[in-house]
């Protein structure tokens, strides 16, 4: 240390140029923090300091001693170069010639140029550190020749910027990098051999993990497809893409063949380097990875398309959200704050959640028009239930009106006319999406909706779960959130940040944190029902009932999730009765082929067990257990397997399931919402006895009930006249059960689009399969696309009307009321007064 500090004290020019890296690396570091408006310009900070040091090389003592590479020179070279070095950096976020490098480029290139600055003060430093130092700076010389040889079409035209203030001379500064490391390390080399040794190890060790990815990434190209032929050569009845995502490994390298072109920047076979820029159909920041560059380079593309990428992509990486559809660009947005305001209904095991969030739009140019695309995750059977946008200032609520509808006038309006809508629309697999436009740079968006959710029942206890969302990136919003609880929630667990304001109510301040959770005690149920248009609605407690049940077959569903011993324990158990798999035909399982069935079946990454192969449902029961990736039931549509499946929806007949764990696929998920199946769940050992039993879970749900397994709870349909209080909640949740099983029958050729289902949705006011929430700019927006003012509905729901609606007849008294309460009041001011 003692060396290195009169090596600085003696060359007060290489410190110097320590100070300016220091200086300019931290308002890179800073500004990178910043978002593109606030950060413009900072590259001139960097670029000014990188001009400086050059202007005093070029006039100053250096150069009056001439320009030869002397150990002490070359320093000053290097702390120049690393200078430069920075502020093109700096430079390609205003210029983008580089996506956002990955994480594991850029640690690279911090430890390059590391390295690169304390090899150039080697005499001065430990023998163990120069060794670690030339390792180092052997990759580094490496990287610096990438990025040179990259940079090549740009040489000829950058000789043309010089002329003007020289900022195209950052085009040649990694090739300057590379020939003042190559000098370096020969130089020192001639000293101690050692470090020319450690120079060349350090340039080899990437270079062998670069032909180690490269050989992965052709071994996962040609498996990709070597599974398409397969799956032609089989005649299979589901689509090429999906045998892909079964069967080809969850690596590193898999997800970026899938990602390249879309995500990672690739080489076009017509332009080398400067082709095959990302595809704007994946919302994923846009990155380079000089692996997936040599590796496009090097290899054909497999032979999937980029809307057979897209689909793996969202099956195996839930890359859903960064796969819907955009009008507009939403690069960037930015989720700036998040409203939580939650309502719990203990007794009645369900609660409201008003989510408000406000997005902001850092583009560099006050023209820029983007369009937020948020999905939000709900828990199981929850629905969303209001929708609100902030239109000049003013709270604009949602109509109710078919999906169709709203999104014809979204497009007519975002596509076209470029003015204030919002939309939300039901996805599969207890999601939601809302879409917002136009976010502008001169105004912030805000837009609400409303949750009505049950609560999960575990045990003795209530657990309420946050819905999260994905969509501008909100990692430094504000976060707001109160609890209110209505009825009894005892043993109430917050999480710590909340503090209770007055009684009742808790309320905490933080940056958003997406996964929290609320507990209370379960009280006893509420025997108060809600009351709407001559109709009753009322929880009560579910508790599951058995019924004589054998099985005359048994199907597993078989995957990656099955352990070897889940297996061995249940087909012990079934191996008696006729047992079948399913891999691209039914297949029965013996004791001669069960072991290598097993083997094959557990390497898939899902399964896609297809219902309608079974004949005869009444006397079937499938045995499942599933990770949380596979494709959609909305990702089959066109395919063999989804006319099959369609043709069986017609008539559908509820399959008993027995789900080891509670777990679902996103594809058993609907349909189990769809209730195709008569569900129920746990450990092999509840399943063994069942069978032992020979019984099964009783369906009970019917016409007039729908049961909310999560919660524990039914909700019962009746006529009835009576007053009722409970909140409206109760038959918004009804309403969306009671549609899921309407809409199976026909969830493919989408004919649920009736009249009876429409209004059964817009009595509710809820977002389902059938209906849409919109919020349009003005009434003659509304009337050109013919979405009328709902009416015999409970519209938006809010935090101060969640309880009974008044019947007519209730209206009839109010009125009363008042007229008497009026009456009195004007008498007696008409009185005359005693003197």
């Amino acid at each position: 240390m003692k060396r290195i500090t009169i090596l600085l004290s003696q060359d007060r020019l290489y410190l110097a140029g320590i100070i300016l890296i220091i200086i300019s690396a931290m308002i890179l570091a800073v500004t990178d923090q910043f978002t593109r408006q606030s950060a413009s310009g900072a590259f001139f900070f960097n670029y000014a300091l990188s001009a400086g040091y050059l202007f005093v090389l070029l006039f100053g003592k250096v150069s009056k001693r001439g320009l030869n590479l002397s150990e002490r020179k070359i320093g000053h070279i290097i702390m120049l170069l690393v200078l430069w070095f920075i502020s093109a950096f700096a430079l390609n976020r205003e210029m983008n010639v580089f996506d956002q490098s990955v994480p594991w480029l850029s640690v690279w290139i911090v430890l390059s140029s590391v390295a690169l600055i304390l090899a150039s003060m080697y005499q001065a430093l430990p023998g163990l550190l120069n060794y670690i130092t030339f390792f180092l700076l052997g990759g580094a010389f490496l990287l610096f020749s990438y990025y040179a040889i990259y940079l090549l079409p740009l040489y000829v035209f950058s000789i043309i910027g010089i002329i003007a203030i020289g900022i195209s001379l950052h085009t040649y500064v990694p090739l300057g990098l590379a020939i003042v490391t190559a000098i370096l390390i020969l130089s020192v080399s001639r000293q101690n051999i050692k470090m020319l040794y450690m120079a060349i190890a350090g340039f080899a060790l990437p270079v062998i993990g670069c032909i180690s990815f490269l050989i992965c990434w052709n071994t996962a190209n040609q498996k990709i497809n070597l599974l398409i032929n397969q799956n032609a050569l089989n005649d299979a009845k589901l689509p090429a893409w999906i045998n892909v995502s079964q069967h080809i490994d969850n690596s590193f390298w898999a997800e970026r063949i899938l990602k390249a072109g879309l995500v990672y920047h690739e080489v076009s076979n017509d332009h080398f380097f400067w082709g095959g820029m990302p595809s704007h159909s994946f919302d994923e920041p846009k990155q380079h990875d000089p692996l997936v560059v040599i590796a496009t380079l090097l290899f054909k593309k497999p032979n999937l398309d980029e809307n057979d990428r897209i689909k793996v992509l969202k099956s195996m990486y839930n890359s859903r959200h960064q796969a819907q559809e955009r009008l507009w660009s939403g690069d960037n947005l930015e989720t700036i704050s998040v409203i939580s305001n939650v309502k719990l209904f203990p007794e009645y095991r369900m609660a409201y959640t008003e989510k408000m969030l406000t997005v902001r739009n850092n583009a560099d140019w006050n023209w820029s028009k983007q369009e937020a695309i948020y999905t939000f995750h709900l828990s199981e059977g929850a629905v969303i239930s209001s929708l609100s946008l902030w239109i000049d200032g003013r709270e604009a609520k949602s109509r109710l009106t078919t999906k169709a509808t709203a999104d014809s006038a979204y497009h007519q309006v975002v596509g076209v006319e470029q003015h204030d809508p919002s939309v939300v629309h039901w996805q599969e697999g207890n999601t939601v999406t809302v879409r917002v436009f136009p976010c502008t740079t001169t105004e912030n968006r805000r837009f609400k909706i409303g949750i009505t959710s049950p609560l999960t029942k575990k045990g003795d206890k209530l657990i309420y779960e946050n819905a999260s969302f994905e969509g501008p990136q909100a990692g430094n919003a504000l976060e707001s959130m109160q609890v209110t609880t209505a009825g009894n929630a005892s043993e109430l667990q917050l999480p710590a940040v909340f503090k209770q304001t007055t009684l009742g109510v808790y309320r905490a301040d933080r940056t958003y944190q997406p996964d929290w959770q609320i507990a209370c005690k379960a009280p006893a149920l509420a025997t108060s029902a809600f009351s709407f248009a001559d109709t009753a609605y009322q929880v009560k407690n579910y508790e599951a009932k058995l019924e004589d049940f054998t099985p005359d077959k048994i199907y597993l569903d078989l995957n990656k999730s099955w352990s070897e011993s889940e297996f061995n324990q249940i087909w012990d158990k079934i191996k008696t009765r006729p047992v079948y798999v399913y891999d691209d035909k039914l297949m029965r399982l013996t004791d001669d082929n069960v072991k290598d069935v097993f083997d094959i079946m557990s390497q898939q990454n899902f399964s896609m067990f297809p219902v309608n192969a079974i004949s005869d449902p009444a006397r079937a029961l499938i045995i499942s257990k599933s990770t949380d990736s596979a494709p959609n039931l909305s990702d089959l549509e066109g395919s063999d397997f989804e006319k099959d499946l369609t043709t069986y929806l017609k008539v559908p007949t509820q399959i008993r399931f027995y789900n080891i764990g509670n777990q679902l696929s996103p594809y058993l998920k609907a349909l189990k919402e769809l209730r195709i199946f008569n569900y129920t769940d746990g450990e092999p050992k509840d399943l063994i006895a069942l069978l032992d039993q020979h019984q099964f879970v009783k369906n009970q749900e019917d016409d007039q009930t729908v049961v909310l397994n999560n919660a524990k709870v039914m909700i019962q349909k009746t006529t009835s006249t009576d007053i009722k209080n409970a909140p409206d909640h109760v038959l918004r949740l009804f309403a969306y059960n009671d549609l899921m099983k309407k809409v199976s029958g026909d969830y493919f050729n989408h004919n649920y689009v009736q009249p009876a289902n429409i209004a059964e949705a817009e009595k509710a006011f809820i977002v389902s399969p059938v209906s849409s929430l919109i919020v349009l700019e003005t009434q003659e927006d509304y009337n050109r696309f013919g979405i009328d003012e709902n009416k015999n509905s409970l519209k938006n729901a809010s935090m101060k009307s969640s309880g009974a609606v008044p019947e007519p007849q209730e209206w009839l008294l109010i009125v009363l009321c008042l007229g008497v309460a009026a009456y009195v009041l004007y008498s007696k001011k008409l009185k005359p007064q005693n003197l």
